[in-house]
């Protein structure tokens, strides 16, 4: 009998040191459980493939749908339920100022790229990553005077979920 009370005294005692380790964001509404192993991390996808003989990008792509996402931020920036920031010196933008970018380089169709700022948290006992999406950057395709790609512009910023950071 003293050995069960040992051995359930000691798995309680570890279940409470494993829980208390583990990191708990509350700022989105959604927790994240885990550690966090990325404080941000910033990384660039691909959005459009520029060459549909490029098989490999195409298959990648094959199954997304960020047109969707790019004309939600777009109304949402415009609405004022989203603000956007420069890329750059990350004022905030006007309104005329994303009116400019918006019209001036048909940006909407030309979104090659998104940047994304996360945070990660680790779930160990799960083996699953949990990712947190901060910041979301648009860059529009930049063409040579032949009409290839040469590279990629930062169109504007948007973060996500600004009331709660």
């Amino acid at each position: 009998m003293k050995k069960c009370y040992h051995t359930s005294t000691a798995l309680i005692i570890s279940g409470l040191f494993l829980f208390s380790c583990q990191q708990e964001n509350h700022s989105s509404g959604k927790v994240f459980i885990g550690e966090k192993i990325a404080n941000p991390i910033i990384y660039e996808v691909l959005a459009h493939n520029p060459n549909p003989e490029d098989d490999w990008k195409t298959e990648c792509l094959a199954n997304t749908d960020t047109k969707t996402m790019f004309t939600d931020i777009i109304k949402a920036v415009q609405s004022g339920k989203l603000k956007a920031f420069d890329y750059y010196d990350n004022h905030q933008l006007t309104n005329e100022e994303v009116r400019t970018i918006i019209s001036k380089n048909n940006f909407t169709d030309r979104i090659g790229k998104i940047q994304f700022e996360e945070e990660w948290f680790w779930d160990k006992a799960n083996m699953c990553l949990h990712k947190k999406v901060n910041k979301i950057m648009l860059a529009y395709e930049l063409y040579d005077s032949t009409g290839k790609i040469r590279g990629y512009k930062a169109g504007f910023v948007v973060q996500l979920n600004a009331e709660h950071i």
